[in-house]
């Protein structure tokens, strides 16, 4: 399931990557590389990208845009005179990647929102350095220049005696490349699919810097994937619930506004919800509703589930009679009321108990939960959908009235 998340979380940070990466290679596209702005173009791109960013609060694309720029800038500008800049170069920018892409900075009205931004200034003064070995004279009261291989003595300083002499720059890409996968299969989410993606352009940009125009298009495609990671991240506090994980209820508006000729609709409420909520607390009752949906997604069939609002569900089925759908709606119920919800104490175990009494040790209680489900389709009375949407409400309180943990339809 995580490998299958990761994957469609790539899906647009890679895309739009994909095609910055065809503008640098495809003979097609040398006219673009040729262009007199083409040099300007991630320039451009990562500027765009760090204003957005900074309009949606996002503080840590601003600074992983700025080091894009900045290494950029580098390559182009000082790299070709100042060769030993390269090495150092190359450890760092993976790491800045992985490290500014964590997470969102402390404010810098705190000592801690220094630190990224003093972070960056001391490796822009450590480049600078090392690209004018005089200014370490100068300002260093005398100290000799570092080595031109300044960056293979700190890899090999660091590493074991005996090891071979790996370069630095393999060790940092490798390292960075295993973290941002890592952390990307164990929370798929659009930014850490985005630093993976990013790592790929940026890297591909070192290797083809001497491809004339070829650089500035994978460091436009960083941009580009930072950029619809962003972009993905907006649209899913938009419209996908934060708790449950299902579309929510604009996406649910969206979806009946699509709806045309036969479809069927159910509304579902966790009986009795309020009572569990009020006496074992609201953090139980969040996971009652993360249970519920997640039972509801795995057994809705060609149903797509949302959550409307509260305790409560909605299931679209497009193309289907009403008839079509009560088993299925059976299977749901089934569903939530065979999956018995744990709660533990205070003092619960880690390991779960053998036992299955409706108490268990630790302080364990079982619940059952249940839900109610009422179901409409179109009709002489109900032909749009928020009508038939209204109707299978009407018919969900009459399963309430019947006793719960039932499915009634519109009659």
């Amino acid at each position: 399931m995580s490998l299958r998340r990761a994957l469609l979380a790539l899906g647009a940070p890679g895309g739009v990557a994909a095609l910055a990466w065809w503008m640098a290679r495809s003979q097609a596209a040398a006219p673009f590389r040729q262009a007199s702005w083409a040099p300007e173009a991630p320039y451009l791109v990562l500027g765009l990208l760090a204003l957005v960013a900074f309009c949606f609060h996002r503080i840590n694309l601003v600074y992983v845009a700025g080091v894009l720029a900045g290494t950029c800038a580098a390559l182009d500008r000082v790299v070709p005179e100042a060769p030993r800049v390269l090495p150092l170069l190359l450890a760092l920018v993976p790491w800045n990647l992985v490290l500014f892409m964590a997470d969102n900075p402390p404010s810098l009205r705190s000592a801690s929102g220094w630190l990224r931004p003093g972070l960056l200034a001391l490796q822009a003064a450590v480049l600078a350095g090392l690209a004018r070995p005089a200014l370490w004279i100068e300002y260093s009261g005398g100290f000799e220049a570092p080595p031109a291989d300044l960056a293979l003595a700190l890899g090999r300083s660091l590493l074991p005696a005996g090891w071979p002499a790996v370069s630095p720059a393999v060790l940092a890409w490798g390292l960075a490349g295993a973290v941002a996968l890592l952390r990307l299969l164990v929370r798929p989410e659009p930014f850490r699919a985005a630093v993976l993606v990013g790592l790929l352009s940026v890297g591909g940009g070192f290797m083809n810097r001497e491809v004339p125009g070829a650089c500035a298009w994978y460091f436009c495609g960083a941009g580009l994937a930072l950029a619809a990671a962003l972009v993905q991240h907006s649209y899913n506090l938009a419209y996908l619930d934060e708790l449950t994980g299902l579309p929510g209820r604009r996406a649910l508006m969206e979806a009946l506004g699509r709806l045309r000729g036969r479809y069927v609709l159910a509304m579902l409420d966790v009986d009795h919800f309020k009572n569990f909520n009020d006496t074992h607390g609201h953090d139980v009752g969040d996971q009652v509703l993360r249970l519920v949906a997640s039972r509801v997604r795995r057994a809705s069939g060609s149903g797509q589930p949302f959550r409307y609002g509260g305790e409560e569900f909605t299931l679209v089925f497009p193309g289907k009679y009403l008839e079509d759908v009560l088993e299925t709606l059976e299977e749901v119920r089934r569903a939530v009321e065979e999956s018995p919800m744990v709660l533990r104490g205070p003092d619960r175990p880690r390991q779960k108990p053998s036992d299955q009494g409706g108490r268990s040790r630790g302080g364990r209680k079982k619940v059952t939960l249940t839900i109610s489900i009422g179901a409409a389709t179109p009709s002489a009375g109900a032909r749009t959908p928020g009508q038939v949407l209204k109707n299978a409400d009407q018919a969900l309180y009459r399963a309430k009235q019947q006793g719960r943990n039932r499915v009634c339809a519109a009659g």
